[in-house]
């Protein structure tokens, strides 16, 4: 029943009882709110209609694109903590035919180095830090220690150089040993240069002042608190825990990724997931439920040299960083104005691939459906 024919019977019920004496005025204005009640029922129910029809109209188009992109791998879009879209696309094996799925899970590569930043902020919460720290306070014997903070690591101003593994560099102690011998390339402070060194440094820091193996912290303070069930972490002990086969696209020829080094993925590049799981993430960091109202501020703000903040970038109409692993591909953005996270993740690269496009695209959609 519509909402026209509701306020039919209800002046029908109006002039009808009076004169056939319904009971007086009591069942009168008993009749006035149930038909109120009605009324405001029907029209919430024709608004969750509308809404259901536009969230149709988004997974539709969605799906459409994806598959008319020939793309592989998974996109979640979350808006206001409510699920528009989670689906897999093309295959995770294409050798075995596996297809990808929801539930599929990859490398998310350097989207890892805003899981160490959040938790970074958490230890400066708990009085076990501070950002503005000299690194020379957490290891004595680092070059130029006393000029270099926290800070400078986390907005990738260091100055220093990138890590170049050697054998026998199994350990974060040992990588942080390796980065010690080779010096600083700028002055702290004076330009962005993005390294994954740099939050290798800041791996080994927090577990130094928590005493805490680093992805053992992520998981109590992160995954179980968003919470992200389906993530976990790419070990020496466990180095293929994932899913899906990252190809590296060339023409027509896909290559297997079929190794990743774990040790140079310490701090920087460890974690695993589903699209759903750190599109949760992106929800429950911008709202609040994992830092505290000055942390998040300090997160999203970019250092002087770049648009980078603590281990996010902000370009103002969004939040995000980029993974690039092997042949994993890897985006996820949060939209502040309409609280959407989106989470693209892709188990192909190649130069014919633009993932922010991709994005933008994706992002596009969901925002003419809604108007």
């Amino acid at each position: 029943m519509n909402c026209k024919n509701l306020w039919l019977l209800f002046i029908t019920l109006l002039i009808v009882c009076p004169l056939g004496g319904c009971g007086g005025s009591t069942n009168i204005d008993k009749n006035i709110t149930n038909m109120k009640k009605t009324v405001k029922v029907a029209k919430i129910s024709n608004k969750l209609k509308k809404e259901s029809q536009k969230e149709a109209k988004i997974r539709q188009e969605v799906k459409n694109y994806l598959q008319k992109n020939k793309l592989s791998g998974a996109v979640a879009i979350v808006k206001d903590n409510h699920i528009l879209f989670n689906e897999g696309v093309g295959y995770a094996d294409i050798d075995k035919k596996v297809l990808n799925q929801p539930s599929t899970t990859f490398p998310i590569g350097s989207i890892t180095k805003s899981f160490v930043a959040t938790s970074i902020m958490k230890l400066q919460e708990q009085g076990k830090l501070n950002i503005h720290d000299p690194i020379s306070k957490y290891i004595p014997t680092f070059p130029d220690g006393k000029n270099i903070t926290l800070y400078h690591f986390l907005t990738h101003t260091s100055g220093i150089q990138r890590l170049r593994l050697q054998p026998g560099d199994t350990t974060p102690l040992k990588l942080i040993q390796e980065i010690e011998k080779t010096g600083l390339k700028y002055p702290p402070g004076s330009r962005w240069d993005y390294l994954d060194t740099n939050y290798i440094v800041l791996g080994y820091v927090l577990e130094k002042v928590t005493g805490m193996d680093l992805n053992h912290f992520i998981q109590t303070n992160i995954f179980y608190k968003v919470p992200m069930k389906d993530s976990g972490f790419i070990t020496q002990d466990d180095p293929v825990p994932y899913t899906s086969v990252g190809y590296i696209l060339n023409g027509d020829n896909y290559k297997p990724t079929k190794y990743l080094n774990t040790y140079a993925l310490f701090g920087c590049g460890s974690i695993y997931s589903t699209a759903l799981d750190v599109a949760q993430y992106d929800q429950a960091l911008m709202n609040g439920r994992l830092t505290s109202k000055a942390s998040l501020k300090q997160i999203l703000t970019p250092s002087s040299k770049s648009t980078y903040g603590l281990g996010l970038y902000n370009d103002i109409t969004n939040v995000y960083s980029v993974g690039v692993l092997g042949g994993w591909y890897t985006m996820h953005a949060y939209y502040p104005t309409d609280k959407t996270s989106i989470v693209v993740l892709l188990n192909e690269r190649g130069n014919s691939i633009n993932i922010k496009s991709i994005m933008s695209d994706i992002h596009q959609i969901t925002e003419s459906s809604h108007h």
